[in-house]
């Protein structure tokens, strides 16, 4: 599996079962993903392929990764899967060809 996809896994895992999740473990896993997202969606623009993402995601789930113990745990769970599909369109965007 590549790096994407393991985030992607960890992501939905992560969701499926926050209850257990610390809220440190929580903000570091959104700030990760959100770090990762931006990086695919760079490379996209870096390499003159046009996307579907609004950056303005990003946005909104670093305001919940900031303020993750305020948050409801479907909150987190909505930003963490958003994350992870965000992740993994990007990735698949990434791999074809222009």
């Amino acid at each position: 599996m590549t790096v994407t996809t393991n985030l992607v896994v960890d992501l939905v895992r992560a969701a499926n079962h926050l209850s257990k999740l610390p809220m440190a473990d929580r903000r570091r896993l959104l700030e990760r993903s959100i770090a990762a997202s931006s990086a695919l969606r760079d490379l996209l623009v870096k390499n003159g392929k046009i996307f579907p993402i609004d950056a303005s995601t990003e946005q909104v789930i670093d305001d919940i990764a900031r303020n993750v113990e305020l948050m409801s745990d479907e909150t987190v769970a909505k930003a963490l899967l958003t994350l992870a599909d965000q992740i993994r369109t990007l990735g698949i965007l990434n791999r074809e060809p222009c």
